[in-house]
C-alpha cells in the first residue's frame, strides 16, 4: 500500500510546526489517508499527474540529516577548495613494509597482519595524519559560536582532536568519532576504526539518532537555546511514531552498538566516499559542530613532471570546506605544507609512538 509522505524539510524550514501538525492530525483522523491540503503545490501537482513508483516516508535519521544540512546551507558562508597531494611516497613505503613482512620466515603475528592491512587501506593513515595536521594548524580544530547581537561571537579552538569518519551502512551514513589519534599509534587508531565500523553496521540509526537528539535537547533546555527546539520536535515525532527496528538489529547487545558519545562531539570530520568512487566530491560543514571538514578522494595514477621528466605518480584529491565566518583562507594555507611533510615522510605517521614529536 502506498503510504503518505511525512513531514518534508521544506515544511520544517518554517519551524512553526503547524503545517505538519495539521497534516498529521488530518491523516490520523482520515484513517491513514492524507487530506488534499497543506502541501507544496509542486508536490501536489506531481502526485496528481505523474505516476509514482514508491512513496517512502523519511526516517528520523534522514530527517535529522536533512535538517542539519538545511541549516548549514542557510546560515554558513562556506569556502571550499580541492588540493592535490602526491601519495607516491606513502604507496612506495607501504610496498616496502609489506615486502619485508612477507619475506620473513615463520607464522606472521597479528601485529604484522595489521601492519600490512594499514598499508593496503589508508583510511587510518588519513585520519591520523589529519589529526597531526590540525595539531599544528589549530584553527582547523575549532567551533564557532556566532552570536552577533550578544557579544559578536566566539571561536573555540580545542585541545582535544576528535575527528569523525564516515561509515556507509544499509540505513545510511554514520560518522563515529576517534579520540585524539595524534597521541596514539597507527595500529591503535586502525583497530579502533575497525571496531567502530563494525558497531556502526550493527546499530539501528534511528534509535541512535533519537538518543543523540535527547542528549542535545537536554543541553538546549538548560541553556534556553530555542534553536534546539526544532531538533526536539523531530525527536518527539520519531518517538511518537517510531520506525520499526530492522530484524537483524533487534537483539544486538548494547556493547556491540554505537553509543551517543561515540558519534557526537567531533571537532572535524573526514568524508571518504571518494576512496570507493572515483571522481571529485564536495562536503558541507555542520553547524555548529565544527568549522572545517575534509573529503578524501580516490588515488589515481596521473602524469606529473619530476626533474623535467614526465613520470607516473599516485595522486589524491582532498576537498576542504570551512566556515568563512571563523577564518580566512590565509589562516589555513599552512596545512598544505604540513600535510606534505607527513606524506613525504610517511614513517612519521606509521611508526609514530608515544613520546615522538607530533
Amino acid at each position: 500500500m502506498v503510504t503518505p509522505l511525512r513531514e518534508s524539510m521544506e515544511d520544517m524550514d518554517t519551524m512553526d510546526g503547524m503545517d505538519f501538525a495539521v497534516r498529521r492530525w488530518s491523516e490520523r483522523a482520515m484513517g491513514g489517508k492524507m487530506l488534499p491540503m497543506f502541501r507544496n503545490f509542486t508536490i501536489s501537482y506531481a502526485r496528481k499527474n505523474i505516476r509514482m513508483r514508491e512513496v517512502r516516508p523519511l526516517s528520523f535519521q534522514r530527517q535529522s540529516v536533512a535538517f542539519v544540512l538545511s541549516e548549514a546551507n542557510r546560515k554558513i558562508p562556506l569556502a571550499a577548495g580541492n588540493v592535490e597531494f602526491d601519495m607516491t611516497p606513502v604507496i612506495e613505503y607501504g610496498e616496502r613494509v609489506i615486502a619485508e613482512i612477507k619475506a620473513r620466515e615463520g607464522k606472521r603475528s597479528d601485529e604484522d597482519v595489521t601492519r600490512m592491512a594499514v598499508h593496503k587501506n589508508l583510511s587510518a593513515f588519513y585520519l591520523k595524519t589529519i589529526a597531526h595536521v590540525v595539531y599544528h594548524v589549530p584553527v582547523m580544530n575549532s567551533i564557532l559560536e556566532w552570536t552577533p547581537i550578544r557579544d559578536g561571537g566566539t571561536l573555540y579552538e580545542f585541545e582535544d582532536i576528535c575527528p569523525s569518519f564516515t561509515v556507509h551502512t544499509k540505513q545510511g551514513v554514520l560518522a563515529p568519532v576517534v579520540q585524539n589519534p595524534h597521541q596514539r599509534t597507527q595500529i591503535d587508531v586502525a583497530n579502533e576504526m575497525r571496531i567502530l565500523t563494525r558497531k556502526a553496521r550493527r546499530t539501528d540509526m534511528n534509535e541512535l539518532y533519537r538518543r543523540c537528539a535527547l542528549e542535545y535537547v537536554g543541553y538546549a533546555l538548560r541553556e534556553f537555546d530555542f534553536s534546539g527546539f526544532a531538533g526536539a520536535w523531530l525527536w518527539a515525532k520519531s518517538t511518537l511514531w517510531p520506525e520499526p527496528v530492522p530484524e537483524n538489529m533487534r537483539n544486538v547487545p548494547e556493547d556491540e552498538k554505537l553509543r551517543p558519545k561515540e558519534v557526537i562531539g567531533a571537532t572535524t570530520t573526514i568524508a571518504n566516499i571518494g576512496m570507493s568512487v572515483d571522481g571529485w566530491q564536495t562536503i558541507s560543514a555542520m553547524p555548529p559542530t565544527f568549522t572545517f571538514g575534509w573529503g578524501i578522494g580516490h588515488i589515481r595514477q596521473l602524469p606529473r613532471i619530476i626533474d623535467g621528466a614526465i613520470v607516473p605518480r599516485q595522486i589524491v584529491t582532498m576537498a576542504v570546506v570551512f566556515d568563512h565566518r571563523a577564518m580566512d583562507g590565509g589562516d589555513i594555507f599552512p596545512f598544505v605544507e604540513v600535510m606534505n611533510g607527513y606524506i613525504n615522510n610517511p614513517e612519521r605517521i606509521f611508526e609514530w609512538k608515544p613520546g615522538d614529536p607530533i
